[in-house]
């Protein structure tokens, strides 16, 4: 027997085909008489989670159709229901949802959907560590604009950038908030070296502060040029966090100047590690581009065969 089968058992009520059985129910056994029935038997019996759920969900049902028949309906089963539901909202939390429908005009929802709405009102309204967390964005967002009002704003956030403990909150707040261009161009260079080789957590901030302006024109040349100068024509050894994050962050700007010119430069860099290793980044890179040779393309896809 299982455990709807246990609940219409000891109900007395029938089972139905079993499926969407709160809902299929027949109206003789949807009378006020039976919710306080049914009401009766989610507070006193130990059914299980389950069952709470499929008794809960027929209680608020039939208030529905209560609701339904007179919309003035003050039965106080019904005040009921309704207690014990915000009493228990944590366990329900999701069933409220579905009959508050918080998205939808309320004509367009159920008849109970506005006492529902109420009820949902009055936890979060009373849910403390909502409230706290809420009021602690709020703080956050006056915080952020002292900040940003205060005269050595910039300085503040370049040193708290090059601050390892710092760091992670410098970036969020750049990612979060921006910064003009001319502000964003001083600060390129520093991010363009914590995306390449800073921790992992840090990296990921930068390079996706990296990607939010890559459609900038002015930011995204910078970048290029930054990329070019201090790295691509720079590369004289192999280092592997360097070289996964190089191809990650080319692949996404799209570059295919500093893709060709990244590849051609590990060509012709005198490592076994680099020959080694740079056709499996390689493979990532020469699909954006179209200006290698089909043996040029080979010569990529078997170099690290020649390595000794």
């Amino acid at each position: 027997m299982n455990e709807l089968e246990k609940l219409c058992q000891d109900l007395k009520v029938p089972l139905g085909n079993g499926q969407d059985w709160e809902y299929e129910l027949a109206n003789e056994y949807r009378t006020p008489q039976w919710l306080a029935k049914y009401l009766s038997a989610y507070l006193h019996n130990n059914y299980s989670t389950f069952q709470k759920h499929i008794l809960m969900n027929l209680c608020i049902d039939i208030c529905n159709d209560l609701f339904t028949a007179d919309p003035n309906q003050n039965q106080p089963i019904i005040h009921q229901v309704l207690n014990i539901l915000y009493n228990d909202y944590a366990q329900h939390w999701q069933l409220i949802d579905y009959w508050a429908l918080p998205d939808e005009p309320l004509e367009d929802c159920f008849e109970i959907t506005s006492e529902i709405r109420k009820l949902r009102q009055k936890y979060l309204a009373n849910a403390h560590e909502w409230l706290a967390l809420n009021q602690a964005q709020q703080n956050l967002l006056i915080a952020k604009q002292n900040f940003r009002q205060c005269p050595d704003f910039f300085i503040q956030l370049q040193i708290a950038l090059n601050s390892s403990s710092q760091q992670t909150y410098a970036l969020t707040l750049i990612h979060d908030d921006g910064l003009n261009d001319d502000q964003l161009s001083q600060l390129l260079s520093t991010l363009i070296n914590i995306a390449l080789e800073g921790n992992d957590e840090q990296s990921v901030i930068a390079h996706k502060i990296l990607m939010k302006n890559k459609n900038n024109q002015y930011i995204n040349q910078k970048i290029a040029n930054l990329l070019l100068i201090n790295y691509i024509d720079d590369l004289n050894y192999y280092d592997e966090i360097i070289y996964r994050r190089m191809t990650e962050l080319l692949h996404d700007l799209n570059n295919s100047f500093l893709i060709e010119q990244f590849i051609n430069r590990c060509k012709n860099i005198d490592d076994p590690e680099v020959a080694q290793n740079y056709p499996v980044f390689a493979k990532q890179l020469i699909s954006q581009i179209s200006t290698f040779s089909e043996s040029e393309l080979n010569q990529i896809q078997k170099r690290s065969d020649n390595v000794t």
